[in-house]
């Protein structure tokens, strides 16, 4: 007998209607996909309950088992609200999904159309749908960034962690900000006026405060980058720092008292800036083609590159703490390793066969009409949502509901075949970019400049961990080198 399984996925929305009191989600979806899964004698096997609303599918711990399983073949298909549910993130996340659908012949059950990915127009109308989902959830990400900006104006402290020397406080509803902590607020102190009046380093600086037993917050001891971060943060001045999406930077008064009179701060801002030194010569061209990309995964740190007369050079970690935990690695073992990361990508998003045609811009809709359509989903949405309220509560007997979500579908599929073509011009564009992106690096890798190199993975890839504990040698052959590679 053929095996389906329910995926629960709480969306930013839910949360906040479970705060208005409208009960409990996941149980209310749970609910009626079981009645789904009853009325059609599905036999549901597992229920995937995901507790974590992350951004992406690495976020997502149940997401990635049920991939795995569909990719076992497992089941016949997947009982979910919307299909939204499965994949809201970015459009490699997006693409994933689909094509592990695709590729398993799973099926996705909602209560208002089943997806058959055998089913060519199936296949279009579940692309279209986590394309709208994705249109919308950058609109709710654009708000809530406008809304974090305009708090920061307000002088609220919107970070996760306080800095050195504060504790976070919520004095009234919707004011967060920060108060002193005495007894890390002296080594702010002590830190400011040892640069200032003393004329010695963060550097020096940090030797000080562990001679005299004063230590951070989490670290064992004070690193020299520690000390320059506090040096440069206006929050110790009484202001709120906040970099925008955009890449702009918004300085405001804050509501918390300053540890360090602002002329101080000043001075200080002066000093660094008098003594600031390039850390890369003019006219020196760069040799590390992972800067910036390649991260410790035990500290954090940015791993270097090192020279080496004789053999190939190396990247390690430079961190004191990270000796015999983080060994390192020739830098062709490394290339090879993202290489063949960057070829698993390509033929996951289905791109390894798809001819590059040129462009390099992602087609836009029309502007009013696309915000006519999106408009009209979001419409069609709320309506969809009444519509199951109302059979829920008794409102609608079986015939009107069913009736009222023939109606719907027949207005959805009208709206989606009027942005059909619009949609296969957009996606498509798109995986003429990111097919041209992931093949720059594996054609040109090896024959770029460091320089080039650099900005080839840039174009593809946020951050690399890196993790080695085992050192190669002459009886010891075996190395446990791992890199997670997260990818734009």
């Amino acid at each position: 007998m053929e095996e389906y399984c329910i995926y629960l996925r709480k969306s930013r929305a839910d949360a906040e209607a479970e705060k208005a009191g409208q009960g409990e989600t996941l149980a209310r979806h749970e609910h009626i996909l079981r009645q789904i899964a009853e009325r059609d004698n599905l036999q549901v096997t597992k229920i995937y309950r995901e507790i974590i609303s992350g951004d992406s599918i690495a976020a997502r711990p149940e997401m990635q088992q049920l991939l795995q399983d569909m990719e076992k073949g497992m089941y016949s298909g997947v009982l979910v609200m919307e299909v939204e549910r499965l994949a809201r993130g970015n459009t490699i996340d997006q693409g994933i999904v689909a094509q592990v659908f695709k590729n398993t012949e799973t099926k996705i059950i909602t209560p208002i159309k089943i997806y058959d990915p055998n089913n060519e127009f199936d296949e279009e109308y579940f692309e279209f749908s986590l394309f709208m989902s994705r249109r919308e959830y950058k609109t709710i990400k654009r708000r809530m960034q406008s809304g974090r900006e305009a708090s920061v104006r307000e002088g609220n402290y919107i970070g996760t962690v306080p800095p050195y020397g504060y504790k976070k406080i919520s004095p009234a509803p919707k004011v967060r900000t920060l108060e002193i902590d005495d007894e890390e607020a002296k080594a702010v102190r002590m830190i400011f006026d040892m640069y200032l009046n003393s004329k010695i380093g963060a550097k020096a600086i940090a030797a000080r405060l562990n001679a005299m037993h004063i230590k951070p917050r989490k670290s064992y001891c004070w690193e020299t980058v520690s000390i320059r971060k506090i040096l440069k943060n206006p929050v110790y001045a009484g202001k709120i720092r906040w970099h925008t999406q955009k890449g702009s930077e918004i300085i405001a008064e804050g509501r918390h008292k300053a540890i360090i009179p602002y002329d101080i701060f000043y001075s200080v801002q002066e000093r660094i800036a008098g003594n600031f030194i390039p850390s890369v010569k003019a006219n020196t061209e760069l040799k590390n083609h992972y800067h910036g990309i390649l991260f410790c995964r035990n500290c954090g740190s940015q791993l270097r590159r090192r020279p080496a007369q004789n053999r190939d050079c190396y990247m390690f970690c430079p961190k004191k703490e990270c000796r015999g935990k983080t060994v390192s690695s020739p830098v062709e073992f490394i290339d090879e390793a993202v290489i063949t990361a960057v070829k698993l990508r390509l033929t996951e998003m289905g791109l390894e066969n798809f001819v590059y045609t040129g462009g390099n811009e992602i087609s836009e809709l029309d502007p009013d009409r696309k915000k006519f359509a999106e408009k009209s989903f979001k419409m069609l949405k709320k309506q969809k949502d009444s519509l199951y309220t109302l059979l829920e509560t008794g409102v609608y007997t079986t015939e009107i509901f069913e009736e009222r979500r023939k109606k719907l579908n027949q207005q959805e599929q009208l709206l989606l075949l009027e942005c059909e073509n619009n949609n296969r011009e957009e996606k498509l564009a798109r995986k003429d970019e990111e097919s041209f992106s992931l093949e720059q690096v594996i054609d040109r890798f090896k024959s770029a400049s460091a320089a080039e190199r650099n900005d080839f993975l840039r174009k593809i890839i946020r951050r690399i961990n890196y993790s080695k504990t085992i050192p190669m040698s002459k009886n010891n052959a075996h190395s446990d080198m791992h890199l997670e590679i997260i990818f734009l």
